[in-house]
């Protein structure tokens, strides 16, 4: 059946023919608000199913459930986003300057387009590395009017890697630290005392969630095809391995994020993030009465703040050592 349009006020008839609560003109005020700030499909397509009742034949909510309970919903993704993104930000920050000072320092800075400056021996190596240097070229060239890129191929010729950093994305420079001969990404990897196999996997797991923060998509349910590589952590929290293979969590969700962050902020960034992310539970847990009574909600996150706290306390630090 065709979608047509519908104004605000039939959208809002239609979620009243579904059993949301848009009972009082404060309601009716709230959701018209709402749809015309964020939009029907953001808003409801987005957040609603954890607040239906059943599907067919068509969508019914749960008793007593209100706009105002999805947009709380909607709204705390949101913030959580925004929290996840400055910290990622900073790592990917960190790890572009890492890279920006090893390799010219070995291999000159003008070299990270040189086939054999990488792991020739690798899986792949002559796909991925080939790949990553195509890239490379095509970002600097559909950037040739960027003052900063500009001023370095007139004079110099060449863009020095700590100056591509800035148009790179945290996707691309993971990929360019994975075709990195060993000893290199050694170098860096310990940096934060974990192995390089680690750093890459954590590298290509927070660039997933980066890439979900800066296009809205939702958050708290995350879950992705490639996990995160085991850790010490998943055994000193006492996971456990429902199919006797892999870990329950903290390997292809959001909880994995968490787990990744340890490794690579420094102390006081990460324990500022668990307060920042504690902060917004607390404040979204009384406005999520209806989900949080049927569906064991707010268990989950009783468990998920648990096992951050477990986190910052049994698994190791990044050590920021010298250069």
């Amino acid at each position: 059946m065709d979608k047509t349009f519908k104004t605000h006020d039939e959208l809002i008839s239609l979620l009243i023919s579904r059993n949301l609560d848009i009972s009082t003109p404060e309601h009716k005020s709230f959701a018209k608000k709402v749809l015309q700030h964020e939009g029907y499909y953001n808003l409801i397509n987005g957040y609603s199913k954890l607040f239906l009742a059943s599907t067919v034949p068509d969508d019914q909510y749960k008793t007593g459930c209100t706009m105002e309970e999805i947009f709380a919903l909607y709204d705390f993704d949101r913030k959580l986003r925004n929290i996840m993104f400055k910290y990622i930000l900073s790592v990917e920050t960190n790890i572009k300057s890492l890279i920006a000072y090893h390799f010219p320092k070995k291999y000159g800075h003008d070299n990270y387009m040189l086939y054999n400056n990488f792991d020739t021996q690798k899986r792949d190596a002559d796909q991925n590395i080939t790949a990553v240097i195509a890239d490379f070229q095509k970002q600097i060239a559909s950037r040739a009017k960027d003052p900063s890129i500009s001023h370095y191929l007139k004079k110099y010729g060449y863009v020095p890697l700590w100056v591509l950093n800035n148009i790179l994305t945290l996707g691309q420079i993971s990929k360019f630290y994975s075709i990195l001969k060993q000893p290199d990404r050694q170098q860096i990897s310990k940096v934060f005392s974990i192995l390089d196999n680690q750093l890459e996997s954590i590298l290509f797991y927070l660039s997933s969630i980066r890439n979900f923060c800066a296009h809205g998509n939702r958050l708290y349910c995350f879950r992705t095809k490639r996990p995160l590589v085991d850790f010490d952590a998943h055994d000193k929290l006492n996971i456990s391995k429902s199919d006797g293979k892999e870990y329950d969590y903290g390997k292809r969700d959001l909880f994995a994020c968490m787990l990744a962050l340890k490794y690579v902020l420094s102390k006081s960034e990460y324990m500022k993030l668990i307060k920042e992310i504690f902060r917004l539970f607390s404040q979204t847990r009384t406005k999520l009465s209806v989900i949080i009574s049927t569906t064991g909600l707010a268990g989950g996150l009783f468990v998920l703040q648990s096992s951050v706290f477990r986190i910052s306390e049994k698994t190791p630090q990044a050590s920021y050592q010298k250069f």
